[in-house]
């Protein structure tokens, strides 16, 4: 059962932006363009929190998918594969290559070296403890960027959208639990949906830094629609340009892609490997997984 959800959003220094006289980034594209302006490598300033590490790979799914637009994806659930395709993927389409050109771009100009291995805490330690000027992360970051920054040194954008128009991105969750060798489960039972009713789960979410899993928290709630969560309800109203993909986690072969795919990812941005190369083992990996398994979805 969820308690809370997991959506991303551009976290961007609101300071550094004014100083430079650029507008809250609301695209991939605005993103590069801000922070190849803001970036100064003398200066150890860059322009964008990279995660090249632990699934770095998210990213550059989330890029790719703007680029070739939610109405060509045959479902979010499985968001490597195309509608009208019978298993063909998505690594097959030109807009793949672009999006792909257009990362690495991304990383050579506005990122720090060192940013191909980082992580989730090596990312938000980069943009709150002043290296970088942008981060794309979930909203429990916002409460550490409450903590440790000053109000007017941060903002919280909308996912940016791509050339297709779209922003499409995963909608993580946590959720409370019951193992089947419980032994009070009725109590159980009615504690966790205790915990879930509205009241207690808009007051956990605002103390936790999640999205509430009621609708009824933006209306009663006005933390949820002041501040830098208000973003998250602009993007709620707005399931034209908004949406949510995944990779195909329901195949037995993704257990063995999350442990190659990042490490191929460094090999490209590092020019070990081209483009095509890159495409072509995303493509064979898909292809082979699709033919083996089915269709899962």
């Amino acid at each position: 059962m969820p308690y809370g959800f997991y959506q991303r959003g551009i976290y961007y220094r609101e300071d550094w932006f004014k100083e430079a006289g650029i507008e809250a980034p609301s695209s991939w594209q605005d993103i590069y363009d801000a922070g190849a302006a803001i970036t100064d490598s003398d200066s150890s300033r860059y322009g964008y929190s990279f995660r090249g590490g632990q699934n770095g790979y998210i990213y550059a799914d989330t890029v790719m998918w703007s680029y070739i637009g939610a109405d060509k994806l045959d479902d979010g659930r499985a968001g490597y594969f195309l509608k009208d395709g019978d298993g063909t993927t998505i690594f097959t389409l030109p807009e793949a290559k672009e999006a792909l050109a257009f990362y690495k771009q991304m990383f050579d100009d506005t990122c720090p070296t060192d940013s191909l291995a980082w992580g989730f805490s090596e990312m938000v330690q980069g943009f709150i403890g002043g290296t970088t000027a942008m981060l794309i992360q979930d909203p429990e970051v916002i409460a550490t960027c409450a903590s440790d920054m000053a109000d007017d040194e941060w903002d919280l954008a909308p996912y940016p959208v791509g050339p297709s128009g779209d922003a499409i991105f995963p909608n993580g969750f946590a959720g409370w639990g019951m193992t089947s060798s419980c032994e009070n489960p009725d109590e159980t039972a009615d504690f966790l949906l205790y915990l879930s009713n509205a009241e207690n789960n808009t007051y956990f979410a605002k103390n936790y830094s999640t999205i509430p899993i009621h609708n009824t928290a933006f209306e009663n709630d006005s933390f949820f629609t002041e501040g830098a969560f208000a973003m998250y309800k602009v993007m709620l109203e707005d399931s034209d340009t908004y949406h949510h993909a995944s990779a195909p986690q329901m195949y037995e072969a993704f257990s063995t892609y999350i442990t190659q795919v990042d490490p191929m990812y460094q090999k490209y941005l590092t020019g070990e490997i081209t483009a095509d190369e890159m495409l072509k083992w995303l493509d064979d990996f898909w292809t082979e997984a699709y033919e083996t398994e089915g269709k899962l979805w």
